[in-house]
């Protein structure tokens, strides 16, 4: 079983090494979780999981399908990690300058 380790702000990934992200996506009224990987796991996992749709809804249920990505492929840390996404409204044709 992997280590989860979980980041606080201003702390950073490591640069090198093999290791999976649980990252999670703060936006209006949603929440989504994600699970990136490093890039050496790149060429064999991908680079986010689940591809090209909504994120896992929990943070548990992140992270059990990152713990059974990790024993896959003999991952030894699992990092969590919390981003914002800001949006603000945009009405065209409004001069914002």
């Amino acid at each position: 079983m992997a280590e989860v380790v979980k980041l606080k702000a201003g702390d950073a990934l490591p640069q090198a090494g093999e290791f999976l992200v649980v990252t999670r996506l703060s936006r209006p009224r949603v929440f989504e979780y994600f699970i990136d990987v490093s890039p050496a796991l790149e060429p064999m996992v991908g680079r986010r999981l689940p591809p090209g749709g909504p994120g896992y809804a929990s943070l548990e249920t992140a992270l059990h399908a990152a713990q059974e990505l990790a024993e896959q492929n003999h991952v030894p840390t699992i990092y969590v990690q919390h981003e914002s996404i800001l949006v603000r409204p945009y009405y065209p044709g409004l001069n914002l300058l």
